[in-house]
């Protein structure tokens, strides 16, 4: 775990013993497991393709997310604050629609580069948003699905 303030390790701190004072507020966040995250976003990914998913879409989609270990609410989560941002415009109505889906690679790529980004104060705000913003109808959908898939 790093804090936002100087990049720090908790433990780190720790173990000088300078921790904050309680008017001092350092947000700490987990450190990226790429390795169990980006089948979920590959994953989660599909909800924004062009084409109608069928059963075995949703199938598919939910034994990926059900594996990764991430509770329900953790995945709704990644899915409103990193694939979303990145993928919502795909269903645009201005949008030429990507309808096959991403490969992975292409996947990690665009959501590191946009969490990367998001880290200066004005992307910041502008992604806090975003990510406010309601999903589009048919990813709403989709996830909907999924998620009777997995309750």
């Amino acid at each position: 775990m790093r804090t936002e303030r100087d990049g720090r390790s908790v433990a780190e701190l720790s173990e000088r013993h300078i921790l904050p004072t309680p008017h001092q507020v350092i947000i700490v966040t987990e450190t990226l497991n790429l390795k169990r995250r980006a089948p979920v976003w590959e994953a989660l990914s599909e909800l924004f393709v062009g084409k109608e998913l069928q059963g075995y879409d949703y199938a598919g989609i939910a034994e990926t997310l059900r594996v990764s270990g991430y509770s329900l609410a953790e995945l709704e989560k990644v899915l409103r604050e990193e694939v979303a941002p990145v993928f919502r415009s795909n269903l645009s109505p201005l949008a030429i629609p990507e309808m096959e889906g991403w490969a992975r690679d292409t996947v990690v790529k665009e959501i590191e580069a946009y969490l990367e980004h998001e880290r200066t104060g004005l992307s910041r705000l502008l992604s806090r948003l975003t990510t406010s913003r309601p999903l589009p109808d048919v990813a709403t959908k989709r996830w909907q699905q999924i998620k009777s898939l997995l309750s």
